[in-house]
């Protein structure tokens, strides 16, 4: 097994630009705005924070189930880039390992559509086992999907355009998301789709943007590469992870970062399941908070992606950690004390501060591809993703926390682990050159 390189890379040799860009070819980036756009219409209809928790907290409305789930996803998304990081650096096309993964997470996710469509649905006890097995099987072709997708933004778009990349999609996808969940709201409020019908009409749509995403991939070339083809025992994978991180002082301080965004995007669910406990989350109303995370995320991509290019992602990494680590406490605020708590248009706020802080996600891959050589961007990513399988248990025990001592208990909780995230990016370096 090749070693890994023995110090923090700049993601290539000398000779190269030193943010270790790829070529630009123009049919690339505007391929790659179009797959995230569609990608991101999509994903709206079945948002964490929103939709999903609205379906689980109707299924079975106990803040244990919505743990389980939770730890579900986290286990299903983590324990995939394990195998998947091996198979997609043997891959010469990181395009086409892109695509199978993609076909087979939609492929899950059109099942569940369907069956949500189904008289049998209305039977929550059995819907319930259903959404449990496509949600996991979802989450772990979708954690594939990461892998893939980070290798191949490496190579297609250079490092100091790929916020820009970021910034067009989202505002493409923001214009079409806030009339699209609005028509859905105004379905919802006539009464046509009661739950769960609700889900399944924005699931569908999900479905059909998803494949439009796919179809979006046909169009990127990738240039050729020199990659070596190494293969990868389960055991080989773990040893080249853990090298990559002593080899790395910002990889391994990333990993940490991640881990800690792990414990804090597990907690969307409890924030909507905390709105339901009040009585004052209605269908109509969750729409709306869809429509809020959706316009704000859309707003803050569309101008912070511009900043990342310009000012490097590092800082923008430690200002939205920041805003991560309030929402729980915004949340606990809004939606248990008065006069808050008596109108469901507060809590909206919530939802507003989980958009803002949406491009976090996305800026530390971008940083993770600044930081790695080109060839180890898919081992790379694999590491910092299966370091959240430490992660899982978590949200099962805020489940049970909050089941015996309140929701607040594990909003104090997710701010500390939000503060230490922050803290812990403080340490990470900046990589542009001309960047203070």
């Amino acid at each position: 097994m090749p070693s890994p390189p023995s110090s923090a890379g700049t993601g290539g040799s000398a000779e190269e630009d030193p943010f270790g860009s790829a070529p630009l070819r123009r049919a690339n980036f505007f391929a790659w705005v179009f797959y995230q756009s569609f990608y991101r219409i999509g994903w709206q209809f079945k948002m964490e924070a929103t939709m999903m928790a609205g379906l689980v907290s109707y299924l079975a409305p106990s803040p244990t189930v919505m743990g389980m789930f939770t730890a579900l996803n986290g286990a299903g998304r983590n324990l995939a880039p394990l195998f998947a990081a091996p198979i997609v650096d043997r891959f010469h096309s990181k395009r086409n390992a892109l695509l199978l993964f993609w076909v087979a997470t939609v492929a899950i996710w059109a099942v569940l559509t369907v069956y949500l469509w189904t008289p049998s649905a209305m039977n929550p006890n059995v819907a319930l086992w259903v959404f449990g097995v496509c949600y996991t099987l979802f989450f772990v072709f979708l954690g594939a999907v990461t892998v893939a997708q980070g290798a191949v933004l490496g190579k297609i778009i250079p490092a100091d355009m790929r916020g820009k990349s970021l910034a067009m999609g989202m505002s493409l996808s923001g214009l079409v998301n806030v009339g699209g969940v609005l028509l859905i709201y105004r379905l919802v409020q006539h009464g046509g789709f009661p739950e769960p019908k609700n889900y399944a009409l924005s699931f569908t749509c999900t479905t059909v943007l998803f494949l439009m995403a796919g179809v979006a991939l046909l169009w990127v070339k990738e240039p050729d590469t020199n990659s070596p083809v190494r293969r990868h025992s389960l055991a080989g994978s773990l040893r080249y992870f853990v090298a990559l991180a002593r080899g790395n002082q910002d990889l391994a301080r990333l990993m940490a970062v991640n881990a800690a965004v792990n414990v804090l995007g597990g907690m969307l669910q409890f924030y909507t399941g905390y709105w339901r406990t009040h009585g004052t989350m209605t269908p109509g109303a969750l729409v709306m908070a869809t429509v809020f995370q959706v316009f704000w995320q859309s707003l803050s991509s569309s101008i912070l992606g511009g900043v990342a290019d310009r000012k490097g992602n590092r800082v923008l990494i430690c200002v939205l950690l920041w805003m991560e680590a309030a929402v729980p406490l915004t949340a606990w605020v809004l939606g248990g004390w008065e006069p808050f708590r008596s109108n469901w248009f507060w809590f909206l706020g919530v939802y507003t501060l989980i958009g803002l802080r949406f491009p976090l996600y996305q800026f530390l891959t971008n940083y993770l591809l600044e930081i790695v050589e080109q060839k180890d961007h898919a081992m790379a990513l694999g590491a910092v993703n299966t370091v959240g399988l430490l992660t899982v248990p978590i949200p099962l025990i805020l489940g049970e926390l909050a089941r015996h001592y309140g929701y607040p208990v594990i909003f104090v909780l997710g701010a500390v682990i939000g503060l230490f995230g922050a803290a812990t990016a403080r340490g990470l370096r900046e990589v542009r050159v001309g960047v203070a």
